[in-house]
């Protein structure tokens, strides 16, 4: 997985450029779905979270 990180002016990670085959591989495996609800930025980022958590990479790759 050839993750990219973004950092602000400071080098503080801001977020994380997950490819999208890399994405589309993720939601079919830990069963994430993007359904529009008044709620999904929360629900969405904790998914991305508990993904994140369970992914075993090199970050220094």
């Amino acid at each position: 997985m050839d993750l990219k990180y973004l950092s602000d002016a400071k080098g503080t990670i801001t977020g994380v450029f997950i490819p999208i085959a890399d994405w589309e591989q993720l939601q079919k495996q830990y069963n994430i779905s993007l359904t529009t609800q008044p709620d999904s930025g929360a629900q969405l980022q904790q998914e991305l979270a508990a993904v994140l958590k369970n992914l075993k990479f090199d970050e220094a790759a």
